[in-house]
């Protein structure tokens, strides 16, 4: 059975750890299976996708034992009983890891744990449990005998807790202090944590857990506490020595290499590299180990002793070999010489591939027709070797509107990774900012004894956000009691999670333990670009001495820690998830409406991309096919067509009898927008009938007579608000800019200054300002300046609105000196709509053009135009189609590329290919102005003249980027050009060629040039 399979982070603290002195390697009774597969495991390690996904299915399996341990022992106490049990879970757990291991290092993979097998005991043991005492009874004894001191192989009786099976577990097991479980495992394969020591060089517990011989073992644990305020470390005793009928002699004798040969889990790498071979005599062996380009690299030989386990050589590597990270695969060459023993090979070779198991070689990519029509198509995928599965998924590019809460409805989108001890939605009087939940992340506890100290608190948006020009992300947090040294930080990753970074802005730290009175706004920039990234929050605790910090623990009443609400993406987009499909062999699959869980819309931008998954483990999406599915009336062309004009391809709309198509030429947006009769306003009153929108009370006017002014005039008043009616299109460098001055206005009312990208059908704030209260007003009228940058090349409109806040209420409405005040609207760097010019399009027209007929005037270079069509039934005309602007160019494409964009708009041509399958390549009806996608074959005209034969047809346009030639053959399989004469002349070209006999063919060439 093949496994596909996140490196468990090897803590770098104090802690003990003893291996065993030397005793003669003594087989096991069956266990009883685990839910998930523990043993049986064999792994091809020279397959980098089987060790990945080993690692995935396997190693991880493993991970959050600390969460299963179910520990029933009581600490401080030397009760019979007090040691406890685990559960099997938690056993199945260590069993599982330690097979791993072995099955990696190419030793049988089938030992068990805690298996009911009984103790081993020696005629020279000092102390001698019942015979009847089982390893695993013994064990979980010991790892309570030395929570208060250092551990030894031969505790003295006044050790705590002690018993003789406990001592008889010290004398036969690996002895871990700080670890547990699975992860003590990890460190006793290791041999490494805080630097090469002198207990630890012989790696006397690997030799031991990899002794090939030996089928049962025996775990004993404690997890740790942290209860009174005084640590608990957590404690593990691996019973590893066998008595002598459980050893399985029968199993063939292998080289077991640590790290072993083929692809290995960087994180999982030593400094101290060893070789086992049982029997083996390795007094004399030396060690060769070269880099990936040969080159020799010097490494020291640290121990030949024999006893533990199977007899072994081990050396040190330097940096680079002992690495636990690598960004590419690592290659290190090994090679053992002058190994002795009866029936050992003299030498053994092999290589070792340092990996990240959670990177890939490879991307898969997904290909196909970047714009279908809305009925979908068919798209190919090219996979990742060895993947168990491949999966595609199909994401939707949308603005980013959202605004994420704790509410329970709708459902979050977010993942926390937080202690389970404190709500993380929390509804904590006071600390909720609107609705009835906000986020929150406080300390569970000062210790954790997992990781010798404070447990980081995090949680994640579980959306990809593409930040576009001037993006931010924004949210507001208040803080409760919490230290300085109590952080919040704010990070982004476009890896999928591998690695994460801060963003720009300062980390919030802790005020003390007063915390805030009110909510506070965040606002962190967020660099544009077009890979899609993730943004989590993590709570963390600077390791200052002597800093406090405040948690649950301390303060069971308080509202410890920081509480954050209304999380949202200024200026951005987002790719909202839709279908996906997950096969073990997909090559291919089918975007459409029903697989795309939504129905695909002519003008929506959707990302198709594929991923890998190895042992369960789905790795991140690989590079994005962009799909912009063509709708009905939808043009499709050139952005930057010549002034001689360009065609536009379209699909028409069903039933119709003929089609008009506008063109609108746009000019530089120089307005101002303000209140005056004179010019008149071009807004949508929608205040409230009790005051006059326009205003003139002095010092709240910036230019002219009057000022827009907005209130709520009443108890019972919500919203007021104006509408600029103006179809405005920014730029990059567009601003929205404007004058505003607050009256009397409540705390609970904001200004918003809100755009609409579907002429208002949704509206989205850009800037919001909120009231300063029945007392105070602003001093001046003051400038305020909004980027479009996320709005450009799109149609938009603008609104001002007044809302008040939910729960919120108005001040006492004055009639004269309530509400706000705006003036001097204006945008930059944009354009609006011009004059429009509308040319009728036939029936059956594949194509509306673009030129000077149909934009009423000879077209500008440089000029930007607005185009657009719609379907006329009888006389009646429908709805205009999307909006396409384009913008002429005085630098047009030239041959064959400006035959295929200004031409024949719509999927690539390639030279070489046919696009409508008639035989024509599509160079060849480029050649000879044919249509590429007519799919019908135009024949030549053939004639005879005496002695020869020859073919012709007509030639609109002389291609000076291509040659015209000839060719015949007598037998349709080999060609010549001899004796072929062409002639070009009056918009015709002939070939001629002497007749064969009986029979010759002729065919056209063409050659780019």
């Amino acid at each position: 059975m093949k496994y596909r399979g996140r490196v468990f982070p090897l803590r770098s603290r104090g802690f003990w750890l003893l291996s065993l002195l030397p005793a003669t390697c003594s087989a096991w009774l069956p266990g009883i299976a685990a839910p998930s597969p523990t043993r049986g495991f064999v792994v091809n390690t020279a397959d980098r996708g089987e060790v990945v996904s080993f690692y995935h299915a396997v190693y991880m399996a493993s991970e959050g034992y600390q969460d299963r341990i179910d520990w029933t022992g009581v600490y401080n106490s030397t009760a019979a009983g007090a040691e406890g049990t685990v559960s099997a879970e938690f056993v199945a757990d260590v069993e599982r890891r330690l097979n791993y291991y072995r099955a990696m290092c190419g030793v049988a993979a089938d030992v068990s744990v805690n298996s009911g097998a009984v103790v081993r005991i020696d005629s020279g043991d000092t102390h001698k449990p019942e015979a009847t005492t089982t390893k695993a009874e013994a064990a979980q004894r010991a790892a309570l005998m030395f929570q208060k001191g250092a551990p030894s192989h031969n505790p003295a009786e006044s050790t705590f807790a002690w018993t003789i099976a406990a001592w008889n577990a010290c004398h036969n097991g690996n002895l871990a202090r700080g670890f547990f479980g699975p992860g003590a495992m990890d460190v006793y394969f290791k041999e490494d944590v805080d630097g090469v020591s002198g207990w630890n060089v012989n790696v006397g517990h690997r030799r031991w857990l990899l002794c090939q011989s030996s089928t049962d073992f025996a775990t004993g644990d404690t997890p740790g506490s942290f209860a009174g305020g005084t640590p608990q470390p957590p404690t593990n005793v691996m019973y590893v020595v066998p008595r002598n009928e459980e050893l399985d002699f029968s199993r063939p004798r292998v080289f077991a290499a640590y790290p072993p040969a083929g692809y290995f889990p960087a994180g999982l790498n030593s400094p101290l590299w060893s070789l086992s071979f049982p029997g083996g005599d390795f007094s004399a062996a030396t060690v060769t180990l070269r880099d990936a380009a040969q080159e020799v690299v010097p490494v020291s030989i640290v121990s030949r002793q024999v006893g533990y386990g199977n007899n072994s050589l081990v050396w040190q590597v330097p940096e680079g070999a002992s690495d636990t990270s690598v960004e590419e695969d690592q290659i290190w060459n090994v090679t053992v010489s002058n190994i002795q023993g009866a029936g050992v090979p003299s030498e053994y070779s092999y290589q070792v591939r340092l990996i990240d198991p959670l990177r890939l070689n490879e991307e898969p990519v997904v290909s196909g027709d970047s714009s279908p029509t809305e009925a979908g198509g068919v798209y190919e995928v090219a996979g990742v070797s060895g993947a168990d599965e491949m999966e595609a998924g199909m994401f939707l590019r949308r603005s980013s509107p959202w605004t994420e809460g704790a509410e329970p409805s709708p459902v979050p989108q977010v993942v926390a990774n937080t202690g389970g001890s404190y709500e993380f939605l929390a509804s904590t009087p006071g600390y909720v900012h609107s609705g009835e939940r906000s986020f929150r992340l406080t300390f569970p506890t000062v210790y954790d004894p997992l990781i010798g100290g404070v447990p980081e608190q995090s949680f994640e948006l579980l959306r990809e956000i593409i930040p576009g020009e001037g993006g931010s992300l924004d949210f507001v947090y208040r803080r409760g009691p919490m230290t300085s040294a109590s952080k919040l930080v704010v990070e982004s990753s476009v890896d999928n999670g591998r690695s994460w970074v801060a963003l720009d802005g300062d980390e919030i730290e802790g005020a003390g333990a007063g915390g805030d009175s009110t909510f506070k706004a965040a606002s962190f920039p967020l660099t544009a670009g077009n890979s899609p990234l993730r943004v989590r929050f993590r709570y963390y605790y600077l390791a200052t001495p002597g800093a406090r910090i405040y948690s649950d623990e301390d303060y069971p009443s308080h509202a410890t820690g920081i509480y954050i609400d209304a999380i949202s993406a200024s200026g951005c987009d987002w790719l909202e998830p839709g279908g996906s499909i997950r096969d073990a062999g997909l090559e291919s699959f089918t975007f459409d409406s029903s697989t795309a869980g939504e129905e695909i819309a002519g003008g929506q931008e959707w990302w198709l991309r594929a991923r890998a998954v190895f042992g369960g483990h789905a790795f991140p999406f690989g590079p994005p096919l962009v799909v912009k599915p063509v709708g009905v009336l939808q043009l499709i062309g050139t952005a930057e067509p010549p002034v001689s004009g360009a065609n536009y391809a379209f699909i028409p709309e069903p039933g119709s009898d003929r089609h008009e198509f506008e063109v609108m030429r746009m000019e530089a947006a120089a307005w101002q927008e303000g209140a005056e009769v004179l010019p008149s306003v071009t807004i949508t009153d929608l205040s409230d009938a009790s005051y006059a929108l326009g205003d003139a009370l002095p010092g709240y006017v910036k230019s002219g007579l009057l000022a827009f002014r907005l209130g709520l005039s009443n108890a019972a008043d919500n919203e007021d608000a104006f509408v600029i009616e103006r179809a405005v299109i920014p730029s990059a460098a567009s601003t929205l800019s404007f004058w505003a001055r607050r009256g009397k206005m409540s705390k609970t009312n904001l200004l918003h200054a809100e755009i609409s990208a579907d002429d208002g059908a949704h509206w989205t704030s850009l800037w919001s300002i909120e009231g300063k209260g029945n007392l105070s007003t602003d001093s001046d009228i003051l400038p305020y300046e909004i980027p479009l940058a996320a709005w450009a090349d799109q149609t938009v409109k603008f609104r001002f609105a007044i809302r008040k806040a939910e729960g919120g209420s108005n001040t006492t409405w004055n009639t004269t000196k309530s509400g706000v005040w705006i003036d001097d609207i204006a945008v930059s760097s944009a354009v609006e709509a011009g004059a429009a010019n509308v040319t009728a399009v036939d029936a059956g027209a594949r194509y509306a053009r673009l030129d000077g007929s149909s934009a009423g005037q000879a077209l500008a270079p440089g000029t930007m135009y607005r185009l657009r069509l719609r379907a006329v039934s009888g006389a009646i005309p429908g709805e205009w189609g999307p909006d396409l602007f384009v913008t002429t160019t005085a630098v047009p494409l030239t041959g064959f590329a400006a035959w295929q964009a200004y031409d024949h708009p719509g999927s690539p041509l390639g030279f070489e290919e046919d696009a409508d399958g008639d035989g024509f390549a599509n160079g060849i009806e480029y050649a000879f102005s044919l249509d590429p996608r007519d799919g019908r074959g135009v024949p030549d005209d053939l004639a005879f003249p005496p002695g020869r034969m020859e073919i012709s047809r007509e030639l609109p346009v002389l291609r000076a980027d291509v040659i015209h030639g000839a060719e015949w053959s007598d037998d349709l399989d080999s060609w010549s050009g001899a004796g072929v004469e062409i002639v070009i002349a009056a918009g015709r070209i002939t070939a001629s060629a002497p007749k064969g006999t009986p029979a010759r063919f002729m065919r056209w060439t063409v050659t780019a040039n």
